[in-house]
């Protein structure tokens, strides 16, 4: 058996998943930035970014909730240095995960500069009644390796 030979090569674009959370998601948010760590044990977790180290795309964001609401809207956005973009968006209505949850952008569409914070936000409607449900946030981005 041919031993295999590992080598030191990168590409210049690494996708790359940033993951963003939500604890019993409650009804009636307006473009509330979601934390990049959620509570653990007794201590809360305030970060709400990633800094980017390089030139980026958001190429695709997928939403994975707990349990499914039976009753109203939650809607998550990318953020590129605190701004919210419309795409790549999810909205969710009864799906806990499946279908619609989650999306796709073309490269070139969602693009920040080296030094951007990368965030999400979450908007739900009065009506939402998955106040017990916990969301996870999954931003994948293709990072652009390059000078190093």
């Amino acid at each position: 058996m041919r031993a295999s030979r590992i080598e030191r090569c990168i590409a210049k674009g690494q996708l790359v998943p940033l993951h963003f959370y939500q604890e019993a998601v409650a009804a009636s948010q307006t473009s509330v930035d979601l934390k990049v760590a959620e509570v653990h044990g007794a201590v809360a977790h305030d970060a709400l970014y990633y800094e980017a180290p390089w030139e980026f795309d958001i190429v695709a964001m997928s939403v994975t909730a707990s349990a499914a609401g039976s009753a109203g809207t939650l809607t998550v956005v990318p953020t590129i240095a605190t701004t919210a973009k419309a795409a790549p968006s999810v909205i969710q209505t009864t799906a806990a995960y499946g279908p619609g949850s989650y999306t796709r952008a073309k490269r070139g569409t969602v693009c920040g500069a080296a030094g951007d914070a990368i965030g999400a936000q979450l908007t739900t409607d009065g009506s939402w009644n998955g106040t017990t449900v916990d969301i996870v946030v999954t931003l994948w981005v293709l990072f652009h390796l390059e000078a190093i």
